[in-house]
Formats: C-alpha cells, structure tokens, sequence
C-alpha cells in the first residue's frame, strides 16, 4: 500500500506486494526546536530572495524572462526548505531537486540549429545557457544544504557502486583544463558532479522499497515531461514533422524517439499489476502515448530498443504469451503510422538511400576519428571535445554534435581514465540486476521492478552504441543511467540476507 504521506507523485497505488524483511522506514534525525525552525527558515527566506533579487537586477532587460525562470526554480527550491523544517517525518526532498535536474533542460528550454556547435566553439551561447547554469548552482547549494543533517554519509562517494560515480566525474574535471573550449567543458563537467552529488544524497533518503518506488515514480514523471514538451510545441508551432516526415522539429528526432521508448518502460515497471500483467489508467494514457511518440520520431535505435524493452520485461516475467502480444501490437502500430503518417516517407527515402550500410553516417564518422583516439589514448582530448569534432578532425566534413556511440565518445573525450569508470558503472548496473533476478522471489514486486530496470538497461545501452546516451554528456538518457546505479544498490539491500547470500 502507497505511502502517501512522503512524497508528491502518491496519486496511484504503488506496485503491490510487500516483501519480507523489508527494511523499516527510518525518520532520520530528530526535529529541530521550534525556535531553531523559525530561524533556520527566516535565514533561508532571506538568502534566497536575495539571491533572487541580485538576479533580477543583474540581468538585462532582453533577458527578463530568463530571470523569472531562474526565480522560479529558486522559490521551489524556498518552499523545499520550508517543507522540510515541518517537525513531522522528514520528505523526500532531495527526491523534488533530482525531479528538477531531469527537466532543468526544458524548463530553460532553448530550440538548438545548424550552428550551435560553431556559435559554441566560438564562444557565443543563448541567453537560456547562462540561467541554466545559475540554477544548476542553486541544486547544487540546496543539496549542500540538505545534506547537513545527514554528512556522516559523505564516505558514500568513494565507497561501494557510489565510487564509479565519483571517479568518472573527477576524472571529467580534470580533464576540462585541456578540451578545446575549458569553461564549456567545465559548465557540463559542474552540471555532471551535481547530478553524482544529488543521486548519493538521495541514496540518503532511500530506507525501504516505497522510498525506491517513490524515486522511480519521480523520474518517470519528469522524464514523461521531457518527452511531452517537445511535441507541445512541435504541434503549437503548426509543423509537428520536420521536412524528412518524422515527428519532432523542435528536438532531434532520435533523441526524442529513444527517450520516449524510455518512458514506456518506466510506465510497464512502475505501472504493472501482478494479475495477467494489466496496465493501470497512468501507464495506458503515458506509456502508449509515449511509445507512439517514440514511433513517429522515426529513431531507429530508439524504436528497436523499446520493443526490446518490452519484450525482454514480459519474458523475464515469464509472460511469454504477453511478450507475443505486445510485439504484435507495436509491430502493427507501426505500421499503421507509417502508412497513415508522413514517417511513411521517411522510411522509403532511407531505404532507398542506402543509409543503412553506414548506419546512416556512424561508421564513417568513427572511421574518421579512430587517428585522433590513438594519438590520445589515456588522457584522450578532454571533456566534450567531441562536442567540436568537426573543426578537430579533417575528415569528419559535416556538423556531427557526438560521436554516436558511447565508448568511443568517452575514449574520445577522456581515454582510458574516462572508460574504465564507464565500463565499471555498466558492469555495476548489470550485476547488482542479475542478482536481484537471481535472489528476489519471483512474484514479489522486487523482483518485477528489478525486471523492469534491467529491460530500461538494456534499451539504454543499446541506444548507447548508436547515440552516445551514456557518453558523458549530462542529458536525460545519462542522467537515467547514473540513477539506475542507486536503483539497482537498493533493490539488492532490499532482498532479503538469507536469500542474497545464499549460494
């Protein structure tokens, strides 16, 4: 039964079923005094507003509007604090603030074109980046906040799965003093750290498996939100196709199309019940809406990923007459769209280009940069260096923005210093999955969310071969990668001992 009292996204039941030995939910430290409370939130008030009011009068005229967006952040982040001095059960707050780091790229939402990467390399950038990164800093100051009550979990960092976590991000810093454009490196290498800092503090926050569910429910709602806006303004901009036939003029298609299959899988996890599989109202209206999504983008790996997901999710489940269905159903959606959409264009004109046996350019965009990767193979060219690739490297003629392809991105970018964690936060991921698979029973809703991530896992890292999800870069399909470092830690915590360590 939900736990409705610790945290906003309770609207719907929780995955039924309870399991044995669960971990009890743990208020935390006691309640400050009252006196101290009221202090504690007038300081707050203060800080903040002014910190709101230098931002204000800081800013030009032409970017008021992205002050009042960075205001807006900062009187969510005040209310925060206001709701977590209430002397009852501490929130999940930290749970609010990683919500906010997932969407922070749409509410500072800035439509890219043909010469970001040059307006980059040269040093311009939109008014919306500069606010971005104020709010970045104010995540990052209300963690250090929220973290104070609990800092005797600061060992976290270089300790246990957390470590990888903290090494990639270093190693990422360090390497900004040598990319080709050091303050771009260092803005995303601060956006990286804060997002480790918030997953560990969150860990903080994660005592049983509704504390689990309820950080998953979390970013499933804000990363449903990232798929949603998009097609918002696609449709509001009267041309929801772009000139090629696929959904999405706003955001790159195969983006759209991999992190929309994504939301459907969180929906199948989150959403499933335990009787025949039947999907509650949320995951019909946000799961399918987001699959058609996924569809009309036209990403090929996003699409093939998510049927995938889905799959592999029923068959794990061993629902072997479900997963049948539901490759039908998305086979024949499909083709429906193709026929009834402009995406059927887009189809025909790739097949008859014969983009397939490139796999539409990648192989020859890693031809072309595997000279540079052997010039450079432990310290690699620094941090998003692959962001400029086209006025690095002599042969790669055209505006590629990553190197789409996880591995290469990162060897690329930071050599063997930046692959190595990468490598360790896969194989972390895979084998804390494969044990809560291996050791929590089978109709226990452990184990069905431990089916769910693993399928998520697998769609990522797929997408991952193709479009560098897990490259670095601090976007949604990344930061959903980091987090299920902290999912998958907890789901093993979770099984009971005797069953963990049998053998």
């Amino acid at each position: 039964m939900a736990d409705k009292s610790s945290t906003w996204f309770n609207g719907v039941d929780v995955i039924p079923g309870s399991e044995p030995r669960v971990q009890p939910d743990r208020v935390g430290p006691s309640a400050t005094s009252g006196t101290g409370r009221i202090a504690r939130t007038m300081l707050i008030v203060g800080a903040v507003s002014a910190c709101s009011a230098l931002v204000l009068i800081a800013m030009p005229i032409s970017m008021i509007w992205q002050s009042v967006r960075v205001a807006g952040v900062g009187v969510i982040i005040l209310f925060l604090f206001v709701w977590a001095c209430r002397p009852t059960k501490r929130p999940k707050t930290a749970f609010v603030i990683w919500w906010l780091v997932l969407v922070s790229g749409y509410i500072f939402f800035r439509q890219g074109d043909l010469s970001a990467n040059a307006d980059a390399f040269e040093g311009r950038f939109p008014a919306a980046v500069y606010s971005e990164v104020l709010a970045w800093i104010l995540y990052l100051l209300a963690a250090f906040v929220f973290w104070v009550p609990v800092r005797q979990y600061l060992g976290r960092f270089f300790a246990g799965d957390y470590k990888w976590l903290t090494l990639f991000a270093m190693v990422c810093v360090g390497s900004c003093i040598y990319a080709p454009r050091s303050l771009f490196a260092l803005a995303w290498a601060f956006k990286l750290s804060v997002v480790v800092v918030l997953l560990v503090l969150c860990s903080t926050q994660i005592h049983d498996f509704r504390d689990t569910v309820s950080f998953l429910r979390f970013t499933f709602w804000a990363y449903s939100l990232v798929v949603l806006l998009p097609v918002v303004l696609g449709f509001l901009s009267g041309s929801p196709f772009d000139d090629e036939g696929r959904m999405s003029t706003i955001v790159n298609p195969d983006a759209l199309s991999a992190d929309a299959a994504a939301v459907s899988v969180l929906a199948l996890t989150l959403f499933s019940r335990v009787k025949d599989e039947g999907l509650r109202t949320s995951a019909v209206l946000v799961g399918t809406g987001a699959f058609v999504i996924a569809i009309l983008a036209g990403g090929k790996a996003g699409i093939i990923g998510g049927v995938f997901a889905g799959v592999l999710f029923l068959v794990i489940r061993r629902r072997f007459g479900s997963a049948l269905g539901y490759f039908g159903i998305t086979i024949l959606v499909a083709c429906l769209l193709a026929l009834s959409t402009p995406l059927g264009s887009y189809f025909s004109h790739y097949r008859e280009a014969g983009k397939a046996a490139t796999l539409t350019g990648r192989t020859v965009l890693w031809n072309a940069v595997m000279p540079a990767i052997r010039q450079k193979p432990i310290l690699g060219h620094g941090y998003l260096a692959s962001t400029f690739v086209q006025f690095q490297v002599n042969d790669v003629d055209w505006a590629a923005p990553q190197l789409h392809n996880g591995f290469v991105e990162v060897l690329y970018n930071n050599g063997l210093l930046g692959l190595i964690p990468i490598v360790l936060i896969n194989f972390v991921i895979f084998r804390n999955l494969i044990t809560v698979l291996r050791r929590a029973p089978s109709a226990g809703a452990i184990y069905r969310v431990g089916a769910g991530c693993f399928a998520l896992y697998a769609h990522l890292f797929l997408n991952g071969m193709s479009n560098a999800s897990f490259g670095g870069r601090v976007r949604p399909p990344f930061i959903l990668l980091l987090s299920l470092v902290l999912v998958s830690n907890k789901l093993v915590e979770l099984i009971p001992r005797p069953l963990r360590t049998a053998p």
